[in-house]
């Protein structure tokens, strides 16, 4: 068993018992809510609501060094004990209810053209066709990132989430572990049997070479935070970080030119004027040409 492994058997362990999540949860809501930190031994105690020193004292210091720093004055959370606090407060452990689809204004599936429409199941964010059942995406979200009352809250939650951990992959760093991201292009279809991807000409696929994380997606959506893309909406008054992710669909198409290498040209149109990116095996730009609408 790998050192990795045996310190987070460890720090698992120590999650076992309650009083200590209550301390973990009370620091950092004192951390939340903006009070004074660190809290005092009396103070962290009367908030946790354990009336016996010895009992609170030994569960506290399992907590300590690890997870839990003791400074002068009292005790805050370290970083890896602020993760653990997120991950509490995110609902990922706690909550799955699902919600009923809600339709998606503007957006169409892109298999028969009918409405689109969006849904939260098995802890993942859907967006998926009202009609034909074809899905187009599916991807991880905490359940506390959206309003169930609020079907629009969900779409800004997976469009944010989406957005966020594009940005990370562009750099190369998973967005979950930090390990190094593998890019490839591979054959339309890719390897997720409920997506019908055969509307794309490719599937570009990106997998974390340490947790196992993954996204795959048309080769024009994996543009979405490509420097001169985000540059061409910008100049035609569409802000790519204000929109959902997936809209860039509606704008652009690509095509497969060589598979040895690859080489996906993807066009995007807006009012006329043409962005034409070539992108290689790593999911690269390796050509950009800005074609202006012919004057009239």
């Amino acid at each position: 068993m790998s050192d990795d492994a045996d310190g987070s058997i460890e720090a698992f362990d120590l999650l076992s018992n309650e009083v200590r999540l209550d301390i973990l949860r009370t620091l950092g809501e004192a951390m939340a809510g903006d009070d004074e930190l660190p809290l005092t031994f009396t103070e962290l105690q009367r908030r946790v609501g354990v009336e016996d020193n010895g009992r609170f004292n030994y569960h506290l210091s399992e907590l300590t060094g690890q997870l839990v720093a003791k400074r002068e004055g009292g005790y805050e959370l370290k970083p890896p004990g602020t993760h653990i606090y997120q991950a509490i407060v995110s609902g990922l452990y706690t909550d799955d209810r699902g919600t009923d689809p809600v339709p998606v204004e503007g957006e169409h599936c892109p298999y028969c053209g009918a409405e689109a429409a969006a849904w939260y199941d098995d802890s993942r964010f859907h967006l998926g066709c009202s009609a034909c059942d074809n899905l187009v995406i599916r991807y991880i979200i905490p359940p506390a990132s959206f309003d169930r009352d609020d079907p629009e809250s969900l779409l800004r939650a997976g469009g944010a989430y989406i957005l966020r951990d594009q940005v990370s992959t562009r750099q190369g760093i998973c967005p979950y572990c930090a390990g190094q991201i593998e890019r490839e292009l591979i054959e339309e279809g890719g390897e997720i049997e409920e997506f019908n991807e055969r509307v794309y000409s490719a599937v570009a696929k990106f997998v974390c070479e340490r947790c196992g994380w993954s996204m795959h997606s048309g080769v024009p959506f994996a543009m979405n935070t490509e420097p001169a893309v985000i540059g061409f909406f910008e100049d035609h008054g569409e802000a790519i970080f204000e929109r959902h992710p997936w809209s860039i669909y509606q704008y652009a198409e690509d095509e497969v030119l060589d598979r040895d290498p690859w080489r996906v040209e993807v066009r995007c149109r807006i009012d006329g004027d043409v962005l034409r990116l070539v992108v290689d095996d790593d999911v690269r730009v390796v050509e950009t040409e800005l074609l202006a609408a012919p004057q009239r």
